[in-house]
């Protein structure tokens, strides 16, 4: 397993978020990587980008806690699947960005780790120099789920795993 695959398994299972190295035969949505019952699955000798662990984590992280265990294989197309709302899972998806860059900042990992060429649509560019320039993705939804410090900011967590729905609990 490479150094950076280990730091970031050792920072996973720091926080708690529930994670095994197995082998995965059937097609994933990144290589290497895939979401089952709500933990993650990595298989290192198929694994290509190492920040695509921390992405997929990210998805693990800010899911609502009550639909986390249902997080299986393509996170949108599942959650469509099992009556998740369109809004509820984009949110998701940017609060997963924000919380990976919020990881490889707080394991000191270049920024390139998350954002490779072949990631994003091809924005892997833009999307470091938006962050890089204090651009707001997904960091406020950080925020409201109390998971950044109110202290420093973001990139500091006070908290890796969401523990609220949307604003507190909703009735």
């Amino acid at each position: 397993m490479n150094e950076t695959i280990t730091q970031i398994c050792d920072f996973l299972h720091a926080i708690n978020l529930p994670f095994s190295l197995t082998s995965i035969e059937n097609e994933t949505f990144l290589l290497g990587v895939n979401l089952n019952q709500g933990a993650l699955q990595i298989d290192i000798d198929k694994v290509k980008y190492a920040g695509d662990i921390l992405h997929e984590a990210g998805h693990i992280a800010v899911c609502e806690p009550i639909y986390r265990a249902q997080l299986q294989g393509n996170v949108y197309k599942n959650g469509l699947r099992n009556g998740r709302q369109k809004q509820a899972m984009h949110g998701e998806e940017i609060a997963a960005i924000a919380w990976s860059v919020a990881a490889v900042k707080r394991l000191n990992l270049p920024m390139k780790t998350v954002f490779h060429d072949d990631g994003y649509r091809g924005a892997s560019h833009s999307l470091i120099n938006a962050f890089d320039n204090g651009a707001l993705l997904g960091q406020p939804l950080l925020d409201v789920w109390e998971m950044t410090s109110s202290v420093y900011g973001f990139p500091t967590m006070k908290k890796w795993i969401r523990e609220y729905r949307w604003i507190k609990e909703l009735p």
